[in-house]
């Protein structure tokens, strides 16, 4: 385990057990920061997001119904967090498109390919955070793993829209490119037709320089 997964552990466990009216507050802040700190790609989300769920679970419950609410608070601000973090992978991606050149289609695919498996990322961390916890815990992330299957969560939300979106966005790049690619065929077509016409035009001399002479004194 890493030092940031360890501190971010700590941060939410401290979170959790200090002010519940603001769990949900305090856990996307943290998360937020956490993600800014490195890369935001499929491996950080994974880690944080796990890192997340352990330090909700290690909070010292007062009462077991105290606990209940403050794991569900802080699997809220995860949510919205992750949330976040798909609207700026959204945003982050728009832009990469706009700037094509410097960017593979191939590349943007793949990390479209990612940005869409996020929920699906994240619903499965509930799941195994329900395996690894053991009584009250337990039964809390398993009802929420069940829920955000069933009935959705924000970052699936932001996820499907930013998808929508980019998948537009991509098609509109690959159909700009193939004519871009047309044009730039056409001209080469054309410019290798000139040169094979010169070609030509010299075997012809070579064939029938009578011919030529003739036609440089009608000149």
């Amino acid at each position: 385990m890493t030092q940031d997964a360890q501190q971010i552990e700590r941060d939410v466990q401290a979170a959790v057990e200090a002010e519940p009216a603001r769990i949900a507050e305090r856990v996307h802040a943290i998360t937020l920061a956490a993600l800014t700190r490195g890369v935001v790609d499929t491996q950080a989300l994974r880690e944080v997001t796990r890192a997340v769920l352990r330090g909700a679970q290690a909070a010292a419950p007062r009462v077991e119904a105290e606990h209940t609410e403050g794991l569900k608070e802080a699997v809220r601000g995860l949510d919205e967090a992750l949330a976040s973090a798909a609207q700026a992978t959204q945003l982050a991606m728009q832009e990469a498109i706009g700037r094509s050149s410097e960017f593979s289609r191939e590349g943007l695919k793949q990390s479209l390919d990612q940005l869409s498996r996020l929920e699906g990322d994240f619903v499965a961390a509930l799941g195994d955070a329900a395996r690894q916890a053991s009584g009250t815990a337990q039964a809390t992330l398993k009802d929420l793993a069940e829920h955000a299957r069933s009935s959705g969560t924000a970052v699936g939300a932001r996820v499907q829209s930013a998808v929508v979106d980019l998948g537009q966005a991509m098609g509109d790049l690959a159909r700009a490119q193939v004519q871009e690619g047309m044009r730039a065929l056409s001209a080469q077509a054309e410019l290798l037709a000139s040169m094979a016409a010169g070609v030509l035009r010299g075997f012809a001399d070579r064939l029938h320089p009578d011919s030529s002479v003739a036609k440089d004194r009608r000149d």
